[in-house]
């Protein structure tokens, strides 16, 4: 049995994946791209990414605190960023940023492995509510992000 969910959710970007990537490798420019019921509050880190770097964000989801602490897993230029979490609200988290070049500029891929807490409650919790926040969140992420790409243009 597989201990974690899956969701996946992919985009074009009209830029190349070097700079999809150098956006993506700065933790700070999730408050450019959040949907409005996130509030991103801080963000520590050092770019650019490395295997084993850190990064922390205190944000609001829905109006409630969460800190967060993550680390670079795989730093692949221009390709490929992997983050895990070290602290969050997740009982399992792994973030697959994937860039891969396409017509028109970057073919986005996230690819989010999680596990939820609380047991039975947490798979129910993932099994409606989560797969409707991760859907809204992400296409909102993907649509702020092909925005920023495209003023950038």
């Amino acid at each position: 049995m597989q201990r974690y969910s899956v969701f996946r959710r992919s985009v074009l970007l009209p830029a190349p994946p070097d700079a999809v990537y150098a956006f993506h490798e700065d933790p700070r420019n999730i408050s450019r791209i959040s949907p409005p019921s996130l509030t991103v509050e801080s963000v520590e880190c050092s770019v650019p990414a490395a295997p084993g770097g850190q990064f922390r964000i205190r944000l609001r989801q829905f109006g409630m605190p969460l800190d967060w602490t993550g680390v670079w897993e795989e730093a692949v230029v221009p390709s490929r960023l992997v983050d895990g979490a070290i602290s969050s609200p997740f009982r399992h988290w792994r973030h697959h940023h994937l860039f891969d070049e396409a017509p028109g500029g970057t073919l986005m891929t996230d690819l989010v492995e999680y596990a939820m807490p609380f047991g039975a409650i947490g798979w129910i919790l993932d099994r409606t509510v989560m797969r409707v926040v991760f859907a809204a969140m992400f296409r909102a992420r993907h649509s702020a992000t092909r925005a920023w790409f495209s003023k950038a243009r």
